[in-house]
């Protein structure tokens, strides 16, 4: 059962691994504790993002990465997730948010967003810790194959 700490571990390996030092910037932090109103974390970068059950698993890890365009270039987080994971709250209003039907029991999202300069991470992040993480909701890849 991985759970947000295991997240930001694997992630900290992740750029130990591929993050230039000498480059005199530190890397991305995840963001979670989201209220389920108004923007998403990181919701005007490319990055990828968790969905955490009530239990404190991780249960799918994914990739927002469009590039977008006009008002909305960059925001690859914000796109996917209103695209396939959260909808309006009608109950609550404009600006609230719930999991879609997929999605229930979800009840927070992380995310981790990057500058355009980085926005080439997010996927090789991405597939990295589904490899390490296996979250119940992702189709893993057998290591070694």
């Amino acid at each position: 059962m991985p759970t947000f700490n295991d997240l930001k571990e694997a992630t900290d390996v992740f750029f130990k691994r591929h993050w230039d030092k000498s480059s005199h910037t530190q890397p991305y932090e995840w963001v979670a504790n989201w209220p389920w109103r108004g923007s998403v974390p990181h919701h005007d970068k490319a990055g990828v993002y968790a969905l955490i059950d009530g239990e404190g698993e991780i249960v799918y890890v994914g990739l927002g990465a469009s590039r977008g365009g006009g008002l909305y270039k960059e925001h690859g987080i914000s796109r996917r997730l209103l695209s396939h994971v959260i909808t309006t709250d009608t109950a609550k209003g404009r600006g609230n948010y719930k999991p879609k039907p997929k999605w229930q029991g979800v009840v927070d999202i992380a995310a981790i967003g990057f500058s355009p300069n980085f926005s080439y991470l997010a996927p090789a992040l991405e597939d990295y810790l589904i490899g390490e993480l296996e979250p119940k909701r992702n189709k893993v890849k057998k290591k070694g194959t």
